[in-house]
């Protein structure tokens, strides 16, 4: 018999905003490097170029609002929005 699956813990909570880092640059497949906040190996890299956990970033921000350094990819331009004339 199979234990029940627990419920995951919710993944926002008040003040976090989440980050979107779609674009390739943010993940090197050839080389691991230590994480910048947590110090564990991750192929992710912030806009800087620091090796860094995207939920480790996003905690990052949590606890330092006043402060940029980690940030999201700038929305791309949508195929169907049709704002011209």
């Amino acid at each position: 018999m199979t234990a029940a699956r627990q419920p995951h813990p919710p993944v926002t909570g008040p003040g976090r905003r989440l980050l979107v880092w779609r674009d390739s640059c943010h993940f090197n497949r050839w080389e691991d490097k230590p994480c910048v906040v947590c110090d564990r190996p991750t192929p992710l890299r912030s806009h800087r170029g620091e090796p860094v956990h995207k939920v480790c970033a996003e905690d990052w921000n949590t606890a330092h609002p006043t402060e940029v350094r980690f940030v999201s990819d700038a929305e791309p331009k949508s195929r169907t929005k049709r704002d011209h004339a």
